[in-house]
């Protein structure tokens, strides 16, 4: 019988794997214009990169479900979920702005005018993130 962790790890690997693919997919559709698969890419990257993290979460909460982690691995795994982390609040910060356009017409302005730069920088940081995610699956196996 698979334990959550056990499953968790293995469902961490194929995350990894596919939100690598999402995001490539998102960035072509971006390229060619395609606002809306980019959009609709991007929300499910969101919206799955959350799902991930509560699943994290809860493995930690769970008795006898965290692993042992030794003491070489911590400085990668804090800079992995520190970055991992950072992502995931600085997209959601986006698309509360563009909720909150109505009110704050700055704020979304911002993120906007600046939404192409912030997506050339910070693509390959998503990338690096979820193939740190591969390669956490690689050492906790």
């Amino acid at each position: 019988m698979n334990t959550y962790a056990q499953i968790f790890r293995d469902v961490g690997l194929i995350w990894a794997m596919v939100s690598i693919v999402l995001l490539m997919v998102a960035w072509h559709a971006a390229r060619r214009g395609d606002v809306m698969r980019h959009r609709l890419l991007m929300w499910v990257s969101l919206v799955g990169s959350w799902i991930f993290v509560m699943g994290y979460l809860l493995r930690y909460s769970l008795p006898q479900t965290s692993p042992r982690i030794p003491p070489e691995y911590i400085p990668w795994i804090a800079l992995h979920g520190s970055l991992g982390i950072v992502l995931i609040v600085g997209a959601s910060c986006l698309v509360v702005a563009r909720f909150r356009a109505r009110r704050n017409p700055d704020y979304v302005g911002h993120f906007n005018r600046h939404h192409r730069t912030y997506g050339r920088l910070l693509i390959p940081l998503w990338c690096f993130t979820h193939g740190g995610g591969i390669v956490n699956y690689l050492l906790f196996s």
